[in-house]
């Protein structure tokens, strides 16, 4: 008797629950389905979204749903679909079958109402419990809604891939025209994408949606749906894709708006952002053109962020080669954290500065061992493997030498810069400072391209910082604008530190020594620039600004792997030097403006401090008003003679008694030279001067060939060759001589 009791309990539970409890219509229709325009600074559309879940989708009715399509859904996912009350017996028991012959979840046997009771229950992962979840409500749905309630559902919800949610969007996506205008070899091939994706992407390769939709087409036909006339003339229908770059105009920096901003646009109807489409699309080209050119030496991937100095406006976003290049493409190396090398070195001389170094001071740079925290030594390279000796400041960070860089960081302290780097916004600096150690000079760190292009901002904007900016209007669902807050910007640097920092990444002449004169960060404007290489070629970086622009360039693999001896100055600085060419274009940048306070001395070359009349490299510096050198040079200490520099060097070679020297190459010096640079571009100095008043005019010759004949003291430059060679310098004097060196180019 209880068990009556208890079996009429359960039946009138169920009974009320399926006859009487309708389904919640917010699951299945969702309120804030609604359509988020995305469109670039002039209103141009980028994308149209979802604000549920920022996808991309457009509800329509099933009557503006082509019946091509209907048919074809019906014919892939539950061919009984008008027959069942929403499970499907026959369906379950050959999943099950299947399963249970292969050992593993191969098929599920959901109905489209089952499919459509997973996504109105939000239910996540394929097991027993859920399964009969969605079999129970799949019942109720029947129960409630007709079979065209169920398929509009579920024709509007399914995704089609690219975040494309429903098949009015995926017809837009794919297609470029409405659902209802879908022909039949159209629909049979879009219904077969939500089964697979990513495998069966049409702008990857067609020829596996190819063969889906012949046996998707030949089912139809089996099961009554068409005739084998119409089903040969689908098979050869060409599936006429629309262009992707209209489909999905600046995917990156869309994807970039959702994911960092999907709070802020929620709820809107339409979103004017920052980005320049025109310049966004001419650069996505220039990126894939100039991969191109060098994929032979490993480099196949490159990411580029414009911004505007005033506003902070981020003009351009280009994430990859190809946003529609397999899995890689949809990578975002704008956002992607790497090593930046020594394109993080201008902050520390900033740092340098503002703590009471000049440009003048001398560093050293030559095989220095530094004591780390946990008692080992660290040595650092100089790239070439080639040390200077002693370095005004000004050449140490324009030529980028390492040494200098590090006994920086050690002299002020590691810390000290790291909450520097903090306060610039680098978020992906994580660790803590002493995991980073002396080698964050270096670049250690992993910072994201739109980072550092907006800390040189900070330099380009006379010190101050203020967030980059993605979107400049919102508008809600009556057309209203919405207000946006704007976030004060902070002062880091003084304006005479950056334009300190400015000038040497603006001074051609103080890179010679690791770039020539001749190099593609030579602009015929005003430009600061600086590049970057991590460790074994794995990232090349090139980040510049100039008075309207700030522009950042990575280059290289997203998988980390090192490209083939490509450095910043041969694989991002020429695609640098080609976008700041486009950007400036029509309208030549203004020079930095130098503040009030700053004031030029004539300082010596070798020691940094004040010229003396002795001094034969006489280099005009600039100081902040009150810290220029107080002391003349004590190295050149006699007064009256031109040629103390060349006597003192001859005798550290014990070499005083002759009359002439020959002050670069020095003996034993082996150059390298970069292959994805003009051999032009790397001209080596050769530098000969006289420590005599009777010698005025020498002949130079390399391996026996006469290059020139000149007066004393001057310079000359040569175009390298791969080898060894000799340098031979012959004096006119009463007695000529010939004096030597012996290089070598690799």
């Amino acid at each position: 008797m209880k068990f009556f009791k208890y079996a009429l309990v359960v039946t009138v539970v169920l009974s009320t629950f399926f006859l009487f409890v309708p389904p919640n219509r917010d699951r299945l229709y969702p309120g804030d389905f609604h359509s988020i325009e995305i469109c670039d600074r002039d209103g141009k559309p980028l994308r149209v979204v979802l604000s549920f879940d920022h996808k991309t989708g457009v509800w329509v009715p099933l009557e503006q749903i082509s019946p091509w399509m209907i048919m074809s859904t019906i014919a892939r996912e539950d061919r009984r679909f008008m027959f069942h009350a929403g499970v499907d017996v026959l369906a379950l028991a050959r999943a099950a079958s299947d399963n249970l012959r292969r050992g593993r979840t191969v098929s599920g046997g959901s109905t489209i109402t089952m499919q459509v009771a997973k996504m109105a229950l939000r239910l996540n992962g394929r097991n027993l419990f859920n399964k009969i979840l969605e079999m129970i409500y799949a019942v109720k749905l029947e129960l409630h809604l007709s079979k065209a309630e169920i398929l509009e559902i579920y024709l509007n919800r399914i995704p089609y891939g690219y975040q494309n949610y429903g098949v009015e969007a995926a017809t837009r996506f794919y297609f470029g025209k409405r659902a209802s205008h879908l022909s039949l070899g159209e629909s049979s091939a879009l219904a077969i994408i939500p089964r697979a994706p990513s495998i069966l992407n049409p702008f990857v390769s067609n020829r596996a949606l190819i063969r889906a939709r012949e046996s998707l087409l030949k089912r139809m036909q089996w099961l009554g749906f068409i005739d084998h006339l119409t089903c040969s003339l689908a098979m050869r229908e060409p599936l006429n894709l629309t262009d992707t770059e209209r489909a999905f105009q600046a995917p990156h920096f869309v994807d970039y708006i959702l994911s960092r901003h999907g709070g802020t646009i929620d709820g809107t109807a339409r979103v004017i952002t920052s980005l320049d489409l025109h310049l966004q699309n001419n650069l996505q080209k220039l990126v894939s053109s100039t991969l191109a050119a060098m994929h032979d030496y490993n480099v196949n991937q490159g990411a580029v962020v414009v911004m505007d100095n005033q506003n902070g406006n981020i003009l351009a976003m280009v994430g990859s080669q190809d946003y529609f290049q397999g899995n890689d493409g949809q990578v975002n190396g704008a956002v992607a954290p790497r090593q930046p090398g020594s394109s993080i070195k201008p902050f520390l001389y900033a740092l340098a500065i503002q703590c009471g170094m000049r440009t003048s001071d001398v560093l050293p740079d030559s095989m220095i061992e530094f004591t780390l925290d946990d008692g080992t030594l660290f040595a650092p390279r100089n790239y070439g493997e080639k040390y200077h000796g002693p370095t005004r400041m000004r050449e140490a960070l324009a030529s980028s030498f390492n040494v200098p860089a590090v006994y920086l960081a050690s002299r002020l302290g590691v810390c000290r810069f790291y909450e520097l780097l903090q306060e610039l916004d680098f978020q992906h600096l994580e660790k803590e400072a002493h995991h980073y150690g002396l080698a964050l000079s270096l670049g250690a760190g992993e910072v994201t391209l739109l980072e550092i292009v907006n800390a040189y901002r900070v330099l380009a904007k006379q010190g101050m910082l203020n967030p980059p900016v993605a979107i400049r209007v919102l508008y809600d669902r009556q057309g209203r604008q919405i207000h946006l807050p704007q976030p004060a910007a902070e002062r880091i640097f003084s304006e005479e530190v950056t334009y300190l920092i400015t000038d040497i990444l603006c001074d051609n002449t103080a890179r010679f020594k690791a770039f020539n004169i001749d190099n593609p960060l030579h602009m015929p404007f005003s430009c600061a620039v600086k590049t970057g290489t991590s460790k074994d070629y794995r990232d090349n970086w090139c980040i510049g600004y100039t008075t309207d622009y700030t522009v950042g360039v990575w280059v290289g693999n997203f998988n980390g792997a090192p490209m083939q001896g490509v450095s910043g100055i041969s694989g991002a600085a020429p695609l640098f030097r080609s976008i700041m060419l486009e950007l400036h274009r029509h309208r030549p940048p203004k020079d930095f403006i130098c503040p009030g306070n700053l004031v030029k001395r004539m300082i010596c070359g070798r020691s940094g401090q004040i010229s003396g009349r002795a001094c034969t490299n006489r280099i005009e510096e600039t100081f902040i008003a009150g810290t220029e050198p107080g002391d003349t040079c004590d190295i050149h200490s006699s007064p009256g003679n031109r040629y103390v520099q060349a006597t003192q060097l001859l005798e550290s070679r014990g070499a005083i008694e002759q009359g002439i020297v020959i002050l670069a190459p020095a003996q034993g010096d082996i150059y390298s030279v970069d292959p994805h640079v003009s051999r032009q571009a790397q001209r080596i100095r050769f530098k000969v001067s006289a420590i005599t008043d009777t010698i005025h005019r020498a002949t130079i010759s390399i391996d026996g060939r006469h290059l020139a004949t000149q007066d004393l003291p001057f310079d000359y430059l040569w175009t390298p060759s791969p080898g060894s060679h000799r340098l031979e310098v012959l004096e006119h004097g009463e007695t000529p001589k010939r004096h030597w060196v012996d290089f070598a180019v690799n």
